[in-house]
């Protein structure tokens, strides 16, 4: 595992704070949709547990004593040869990539919206807000029917660029370094979006996207960014997992566990 700083891994820890400064919305309510869902199935009881579903079980529950089994572990647990590898490639997506949190977050909030999953979504406005992404970026994300590469091309990529016209004209001395960011984030959000609207890019998307961001393997970062929160949404969708009520002010936690309980 990576040793990821947050909230960032390669940009600058003031940077991102100005972003926040600049972008941040002054109404950071969220009104959840799913904490009140009715699960279908939540996995093994603990007491009827076989003894390889006791060890990953166990193994959760160390990793995250705060949030224990929540999110997708529960249905995976039934199956342990899939719940082990699960979360060690949701780790490897979450904290150990060379994305910054920020980027991380649009990654994951696109792929919840797109697969109409509120249990994903709802769970990562926290996270996002964290990271310094501002309620109105959040909101001005396209869900359910309305996701279309064309939607946020309209509605999310407006405002990245509007972020980064602000950034600019405040501070100058930074904004370099602050429009490398709001670039690449610009790059990434046009090609998750094309990827999850399409499950696939176009040769120029791709090289738009590798240009931007430097390298073949950001893309495929990514792409497995992507596909693992797919599945997390597969998941939560199909057993109608709930998330539990919870504050969006940036203490949210996470379906992968807790940054600090995992480092």
């Amino acid at each position: 595992m990576s040793s990821k700083s947050f909230p960032t891994k390669n940009s600058n820890k003031s940077t991102e704070q100005q972003i926040q400064k600049t972008v941040q919305h002054k109404n950071t309510k969220y009104q959840q949709t799913s904490h009140k869902f009715i699960p279908r199935y939540n996995g093994p009881d603990p007491s009827q547990m076989t003894p390889a579903q006791t060890k990953i079980h166990q193994s959760i529950i160390k990793s995250r004593p705060r949030t224990g089994i929540s999110g997708p572990f529960g249905p995976w647990l039934s199956i342990p040869s899939i719940a082990d590898p699960a979360q060690q490639l949701g780790r490897a997506c979450r904290y150990g990539t060379s994305l910054s949190f920020r980027e991380s977050e649009l990654v994951i909030l696109l792929t919840g919206a797109r697969h109409t999953s509120h249990s994903e979504f709802d769970i990562h406005v926290g996270e996002a807000l964290k990271a310094g992404i501002s309620m109105s970026l959040i909101e001005s994300i396209p869900r359910d029917e309305e996701f279309s590469t064309k939607a946020v091309e309209d509605r999310v990529v407006p405002l990245l660029q509007q972020s980064e016209k602000s950034i600019d004209d405040r501070h100058t001395q930074q904004s370099e370094s602050i429009n490398i960011d709001c670039a690449r984030e610009i790059a990434i959000v046009r090609f998750v979006s094309e990827l999850l609207e399409t499950s696939t890019v176009s040769d120029e998307r791709y090289s738009e996207a590798k240009i931007t961001l430097g390298d073949d393997s950001v893309l495929v970062e990514i792409t497995s960014i992507v596909g693992y929160y797919t599945y997390c949404a597969y998941t939560l969708n199909v057993f109608q997992i709930p998330t539990k009520a919870s504050n969006t002010s940036g203490t949210h936690t996470d379906i992968i566990g807790d940054k600090e309980e995992e480092e």
